[in-house]
């Protein structure tokens, strides 16, 4: 009856010493806390050469979190709270699962045993106290040898997808724009040029009535009529090639880089294979934009006598490679131009982007190369489609 009672009164105490460390964690007035291990007991300490981190850990904006071996939140900073909605008091014990979406949870135990190598990171979706989930971006470390603890840092992406969503509307927008206006360069501007075409055309009929410099002026007239014609023809497709939409990327890469070669004397190869086919609009757009783009730097900057564009599909990619023999670009213009605002290097980036794909530079002396591409597979974009075509 002793030992009983011995050991009734030692599991009291016990569990009394922990209900008053719990308390006083959830409360913040500790400095330290304790782990069992296999090894025994280990101790957690804010204070010492961990206080500074501390400190900032507190103090930081982003959320962070320190988990247990069963997953369970043992530390959360005052960010953390807010951005789950709720107090420090209210997460401290609980599962990390009861703040994730419930889809996401076999994504996230992938993530933390990446981590216990070391370091894994991914987009988790989060769920606050109210039941709203906000997109987040989750980073995990190891913090312990025996991977007993891991600290978690926790980043609300709600604004970033906000200005993503944004940028793709802006784009989308411009991409209509320049539609219109190419339509209406070439539909009302280039009628209007017609019909001042064939006035001209009456009065050269009766040129044999005017003096030999007023005929000689009509038919300046006609000749101009006819260049500004072709000019507001060619203006008009380079913002929107009726063929990207009519035919599809292929027909409209080929007219415009055998046009490129004519105006700019730079030799421009298309190497494009046969069965390209048709894919979603916003695809097609983004890489003949980039081509175009592309090129425009070639003739302006490069010094290059030629240049050459690749286009490569498979089942799940579409790549695209740009090459030149000029110069190349140095360190400082690329950063300038992937920090300048508007159209360039990082309105192409930022479009692939937004389809999940990606653009590399590599520049030397002996000439520049730009890779982009698209994870079609992953994207979700269909392999072969005409359901986009405008």
């Amino acid at each position: 009856m002793k030992k009983k009672a011995a050991s009734a009164a030692k599991t009291k105490q016990t569990i009394e010493e922990a209900e008053e460390t719990l308390r006083a964690i959830r409360e913040g007035a500790v400095d330290a806390f304790v782990m069992t291990d296999p090894d025994g007991h280990r101790v957690y300490t804010l204070e010492g050469s961990d206080l500074p981190y501390s400190v900032m850990v507190e103090r930081m904006q982003q959320g962070a979190a320190m988990l247990n071996g069963n997953c369970e939140i043992i530390y959360c900073n005052p960010s953390l709270a807010q951005l789950l909605g709720t107090t420090r008091e209210s997460v401290l014990g609980l599962p990390m699962w009861n703040f994730l979406a419930h889809s996401s949870q076999s994504y996230c135990e992938a993530l933390l045993r990446e981590a216990q190598k070391g370091f894994s990171e991914g987009e988790i979706p989060l769920r606050q106290a109210d039941g709203a989930v906000l997109p987040a971006h989750f980073a995990f470390r190891l913090l312990s040898k025996d991977k007993s603890a891991i600290g978690v840092l926790v980043t609300d992406l709600t604004a970033q997808k906000q200005r993503a969503e944004f940028a793709s509307r802006l784009q989308r927008l411009q991409d209509d724009e320049r539609r219109r206006i190419a339509r209406e360069l070439h539909d009302s501007v280039g009628q209007l040029l017609v019909a001042i075409g064939m006035n001209i055309a009456r009065v050269q009929t009766e040129a044999h009535k005017m003096s030999p410099e007023a005929a000689k002026l009509v038919q300046d007239n006609a000749g101009m009529i006819g260049q500004i014609n072709n000019e507001i023809r060619t203006i008009s497709h380079l913002l929107h090639p009726p063929l990207l939409d009519e035919v599809g990327l292929s027909a409209a890469l080929r007219w415009y880089v055998d046009g490129f070669a004519e105006r700019s004397k730079i030799k421009a190869t298309l190497d494009i294979p046969d069965d390209l086919g048709r894919m979603p609009q916003e695809v097609e757009i983004a890489i003949f934009r980039a081509v175009q783009e592309c090129l425009t730097n070639v003739h302006r900057h490069s010094g290059s006598s030629t240049c050459s564009v690749i286009i490569l599909r498979d089942e799940n990619r579409v790549g695209l490679e740009i090459r030149d023999s000029g110069h190349g670009i140095s360190e400082a213009q690329q950063s300038k131009l992937a920090t300048a605002g508007g159209v360039g290097l990082r309105g192409m980036r930022e479009r692939f982007s937004q389809l999940g794909g990606n653009l590399t530079i590599e520049s030397s002396e002996g000439g520049t190369v730009v890779k982009a591409a698209f994870p079609l597979a992953s994207a979700g974009l269909a392999s072969s489609s005409d359901e986009n075509v405008a």
